[in-house]
């Protein structure tokens, strides 16, 4: 049966939570009970808190403690006493006191332990708040570096792409011996990617300069070239100053016609001026460092091709001087043709000569000297005035002239070599020929069978003194056709040249009509697939009747006038 000791309301907490600890006491509740009993009611009483109400009762050994009221639900603790009438009673409040004492050292553990902890949390929160600092710091310089290397990265690339851009064009430029050809490259390689417009100023009069491309109807270059020209230095006209530095060696000045003209300098000579417009805005420091790199190499390739042009047009003079007028008269036919080089500067080495001696023997020869140029033109005209020297000092024929003249080259210029073939045709008609290593010439029969002249020698020059060259001979048909020709005619990159000689001998045997009209039908068959990148020389004679021949005809003739 179970006995109400205390109803009241819970409006005063402390004399409550008194009443609970007294029945504690009173009832001898088990002391490490009372603080988990006591937190409960006191829980209890907070949740219920004001309008709650406290009955205690004690029954079945248990001390029972109820909070009801205050809106909330009824919230019951109990707790085992050792007896029932209250016996146990701690009278002078002794376990209480014990209690508080116990309550209030783990409330202080507790605060001390949670003072701990806030400077624990607190040094933490400072030590994170230090770690996230030095984490920006260290992710803001990680970005620094990052946009500096992608910085170093765009600036290596864009060097990279500019020295490939100026090693491509170098290249290309170099590929040409021809100046407006290298113009012409370099205004294809630089418009409209760019500049917008590119115009190259030749000297072509001391103190003139003119376009390249022409410019119909032009009076004078734009004021900024001829400064450039004048001064030596590259002259930049900009509209806004812009803030990048100054490039050493170039003049700056601001004006609404933006231009760039850098002077074409090389070994010490300005041959002309660049012009560039810039595609869309103003030209940049980098910008005129690559037009001024551009402008000494297009220099250089120019200066080369003017240089190896004046040499080239010197060397074909020198050689179309040199080639002598052939006999117009007799009983050979002549004809002849020379083409100088077009591809390339390959001019100045080969030659054709033909002349009757004192004692009747006409001589015709063909050569060509190693080498090209001035040099080659030289000992072109050497070796064609040395052949007629020996030829009619000597008298003998074509293998003894040939072997003088090769002992000649060996001992006055070891380093040079030429081929040459050597023909002597008699007054009976027998043709004899001496071939140092020369293409082996044709021989037209008048039914157009065509006979390979196949025997040859040495070059002229090769480092065998003792040698002579061979002589051979036959004696063709009255009205054959006897060709002499030089490797320009034949000679193609991969092909053989047999395959050559034998194309030639199928030209020459269908060509058609007179001696001039056979010529022009075998080059013009020869040459439509060249590219003119050697001379080409061509001698061509028809053998005429023989004296015996013509006498007998004369006979016949006056023999049928006389007859009555």
């Amino acid at each position: 049966m179970s006995q109400r000791i205390h109803h009241g309301p819970v409006t005063d907490p402390a004399a409550a939570l008194s009443a609970v600890a007294e029945a504690m006491s009173r009832f001898g509740v088990a002391a490490d009970e009372r603080p988990g009993f006591l937190a409960t009611v006191a829980q209890a009483m907070r949740d219920h808190h004001p309008g709650g109400r406290l009955t205690l009762t004690v029954g079945e050994s248990r001390l029972r403690a109820t909070v009801d009221g205050g809106g909330g639900a009824d919230r019951t603790a109990t707790a085992p006493i050792a007896d029932g009438d209250g016996s146990g009673r701690d009278d002078d409040g002794t376990a209480l006191l014990d209690l508080i004492v116990e309550q209030h050292d783990a409330l202080d553990w507790h605060r001390q332990e949670l003072e701990q902890t806030n400077q624990g949390v607190l040094a933490l929160h400072a030590e994170l708040a230090e770690t996230t600092e030095r984490l920006r710091q260290a992710g803001d310089r990680q970005h620094r570096l990052l946009e500096a290397e992608r910085a170093a990265h765009a600036a290596a690339e864009a060097s990279r792409a500019r020295l490939a851009f100026l090693a491509h064009t170098s290249a290309i430029l170099s590929e040409s011996l021809d100046h407006e050809q290298i113009l012409g490259r370099l205004h294809g390689i630089v418009v409209p990617r760019h500049a917008s417009a590119m115009t190259a100023w030749l000297v072509r009069e001391p103190g003139r300069l003119e376009p390249l491309p022409a410019a119909p109807g032009f009076e004078r270059p734009p004021p900024m070239v001829e400064k450039a020209f004048a001064s030596g230095r590259a002259q930049h006209a900009t509209r806004a100053p812009g803030d990048e530095p100054a490039n050493a060696g170039v003049d700056t000045t601001f004006d609404r016609q933006q231009l760039l003209a850098i002077p074409l300098i090389s070994r010490g000579t300005t041959l002309g001026v660049l012009a560039v417009e810039p595609p869309a805005d103003s030209f940049g420091a980098e910008d005129v460092v690559v037009f001024g790199e551009l402008a000494r190499i297009t220099a250089a390739a120019t200066d080369n091709a003017l240089r190896y042009e004046r040499e080239r047009d010197v060397a074909e003079i020198l050689q179309r001087a040199m080639l002598t007028d052939l006999p117009a008269a007799g009983r050979l036919r002549f004809t002849s043709r020379y083409l100088p080089a077009e591809a390339s500067l390959n001019v100045g080495g080969d030659w054709y000569d033909a002349f009757e001696r004192p004692d009747g023997h006409i001589m015709a020869a063909v050569g060509d000297v190693t080498g090209h140029g001035l040099q080659a033109a030289a000992l072109m005209g050497q070796l064609r005035t040395t052949l007629r020297a020996y030829a009619v000092d000597g008298g003998g024929g074509p293998g003894e002239v040939l072997t003088r003249m090769h002992r000649m080259l060996s001992h006055l210029q070891p380093d040079d070599l030429a081929t040459a073939v050597l023909a002597q045709v008699s007054p009976d008609g027998l043709l004899s020929w001496s071939n140092a290593g020369h293409p082996p010439p044709l021989v037209r029969a008048p039914d157009g069978t065509v006979t390979v002249l196949e025997g040859h020698d040495f070059l002229l020059g090769m480092p065998l003194e003792d040698a002579d060259l061979r002589e051979f001979s036959l004696r063709p048909e009255p009205g054959s056709i006897v060709l002499f020709y030089t490797d320009g005619l034949i000679e193609r990159r991969g092909v053989p040249l047999g395959e050559g000689i034998d194309r030639l001998a199928r030209a020459f045997g269908r060509a058609d009509g007179d001696l001039d009209a056979v010529a022009d039908s075998v080059l013009v068959e020869m040459l439509r697939d060249s590219a003119r990148e050697d001379d080409t020389c061509l001698l061509m004679f028809r053998i005429g009747p023989r004296p015996e021949d013509l006498r007998r005809e004369t006979d016949d003739e006056d023999a049928v006038t006389d007859d009555p």
